[in-house]
């Protein structure tokens, strides 16, 4: 039997292979970054570290754009046969339509907001309705509301109206600037443009550039390390490697242990005009689990602000 994931039989990162996929079709790190909802610079970073894995280009840079070398057309080629076998199997197993006890619900959110605020709470919903179950499905990639392989509900952020189900707000999506503690000089800091000559981190949602625009100079070029994943910009500021401007209340835990520290005062957070929201395909039903699980969010939510 083949063992994956071995130096018999290496497997890349299966983002990396999408990026891959979406720049070689799109002929570029920016249109693929659109699609893929990331930044120009974590495509052109996953790019490059696939083809360090690989020990090889695949793509020619031109003036004008990308071109998959010939290296490079014939692993694209492959990887699409490949990824379309991945598509459809999936596809598969999401489309069973399997009986579920009424008190099990599957909720989908980010793997940021699961970590950071909904799983350090959970101890206390086991305590408070101990006959729910509830299983996490921490994704960036949306699971669909309705029809077969659908969630009971999803946490995500963004503002009305959404175009799948019905929405009830639950946190504010507030931005806050945060570093390490052990970062340097971060105490002799006192306005944003002493924040224009740090390593800035970027994720997915582009907050820097918005950040610049309100409070300083917006033309100010960012800086940093860039990911697809908030998660991963904050365990980097954690990390000491530069200023992450992240929700609020997926930093506020990390305050309070001291891994990170906010940086500038309060007045400089910012409001993203957008929140975080419950999402659900159909209205709930009084006195159902979704119902329960539900009003246990907005409870906790309306702790966290207090």
């Amino acid at each position: 039997m083949k063992k994956w994931g071995t130096r018999q039989g290496p497997l890349p990162t299966l983002n990396y292979l999408i990026a891959l996929e979406a720049t070689a079709r799109l002929g570029s790190f920016r249109a693929a970054a659109e699609e893929m909802h990331l930044t120009q610079g974590a495509v052109a970073q996953q790019i490059r570290a696939l083809e360090a894995e690989l020990g090889c280009q695949l793509f020619d840079r031109l003036p004008r754009g990308l071109e998959p070398n010939t290296i490079g057309k014939e692993y694209v080629h492959r990887l699409r046969l490949a990824l379309g076998i991945v598509e459809e199997a999936t596809r598969e197993v999401l489309t069973q339509d399997l009986p579920r006890h009424p008190d099990q619900l599957i909720l989908s959110t980010t793997p940021a907001f699961a970590s950071r605020w909904l799983i350090p709470r959970m101890s206390r919903l086991a305590q408070s309705h101990p006959t729910l179950s509830i299983m996490i499905d921490a994704s960036d990639i949306s699971r669909p509301l309705h029809g077969k392989g659908r969630v009971d509900m999803a946490i995500r952020w963004g503002k009305p109206p959404f175009a799948a189900g019905h929405a009830r707000f639950l946190l504010p999506g507030r931005a806050t600037p945060v570093c390490s503690p052990h970062f340097p000089d971060h105490q002799r800091w006192q306005t944003p443009a002493d924040l224009a000559q740090v390593p800035l981190i970027s994720d997915s949602h582009h907050n820097w550039q918005r950040w610049f625009a309100a409070y300083g100079d917006p033309g100010t070029r960012i800086n940093g390390p860039a990911f697809s994943l908030t998660n991963l910009a904050l365990e980097a500021a954690e990390q000491g490697l530069g200023v992450a401007l992240v929700p609020q209340l997926f930093a506020d835990a990390a305050v309070r242990n001291g891994s990170l520290v906010r940086v500038l005062g309060d007045q400089y957070q910012l409001d993203t005009e957008a929140g975080f929201y419950i999402l659900t395909g159909e209205p709930i039903r009084e006195g159902s689990a979704a119902s329960q699980f539900v009003d246990w969010l907005q409870g906790e939510a309306r702790l966290a602000s207090v």
